[in-house]
């Protein structure tokens, strides 16, 4: 890869990721709609299309931060890419982190040491694989997943696909959009933007984690409701005047 064709990738993945970000907020509205008239199948199908924007997201996000002008080298570009290749996207987020905080001030100290354990654990508890369930559903294997060799079922992916819900994947794109901010600010200001910002960006994904993991889909129900119940009185209001 050539210097302008880096150029070239951040930005065409710019534009993805801002079309991805449109794309999400319509699959919602749709997905909120049916999840108010309990047309469970729907929401279902919907679901899944929208953990396919998820997964577009994603990976469209990731190549974006990867490719930043007078970023990461053209040679760490490519050993971040192989490492995805081989170990799964995940790895490649961990290794993007690795070189990345190279550029950081005390890198070599404990802040360092700290950011790549930190951001690891994170990607690891957080960051859904997009690949694998992207291939599975691109596949045919929309509520079965099958093994590599396309011979047995794969139970635990099955699982995984079964379990998809609008709330869960709330959940995977708030801490994958909070994990992408900190890993552009080592790449892009390693000794400005990350200093002031990266406990910034910790404690949010943290604390909207924690306060996500009581949403459920008959929470998020009658939340719509209640919104869909006040809408009228609103309107009311504003015709009276």
């Amino acid at each position: 890869m050539e210097e302008q064709q880096r150029i070239e990738v951040f930005r065409a993945q710019t534009k993805n990721v801002q079309e991805l970000e449109r794309t999400w907020k319509q699959v919602n509205r749709q997905l909120n709609a049916l999840l108010l008239g309990n047309n469970r199948v729907a929401v279902e199908i919907n679901t899944k299309i929208l953990s396919l924007v998820y997964c577009a997201f994603a990976e469209a996000i990731f190549s974006k931060i990867l490719h930043t002008p007078k970023g990461l080298s053209l040679s760490e570009i490519d050993q971040v890419k192989e490492v995805a290749r081989s170990s799964g996207v995940k790895q490649g987020w961990v290794k993007c982190v690795e070189l990345a905080v190279k550029s950081v001030q005390g890198a070599r100290g404990n802040h360092g040491s700290n950011v790549r354990q930190r951001l690891a654990r994170l990607i690891d508890q957080f960051i859904l694989d997009p690949s694998q369930l992207r291939n599975k559903l691109a596949h045919g294997q929309w509520c079965i997943a099958l093994n590599r060799n396309n011979d047995a079922v794969n139970e635990q992916l099955t699982s995984e696909l079964n379990s998809l819900n609008v709330v869960e994947l709330y959940r995977k794109i708030s801490a994958l959009q909070c994990l992408a901010a900190i890993l552009e600010d080592i790449i892009e200001s390693p000794n400005k933007a990350h200093h002031r910002d990266y406990w910034v960006h910790l404690d949010k994904i943290e604390s909207e984690q924690r306060k996500m993991a009581t949403w459920t889909i008959a929470g998020k129900i009658a939340q719509l409701q209640a919104k869909a119940a006040r809408a009228p009185a609103k309107l009311c209001i504003c015709s009276a005047k």
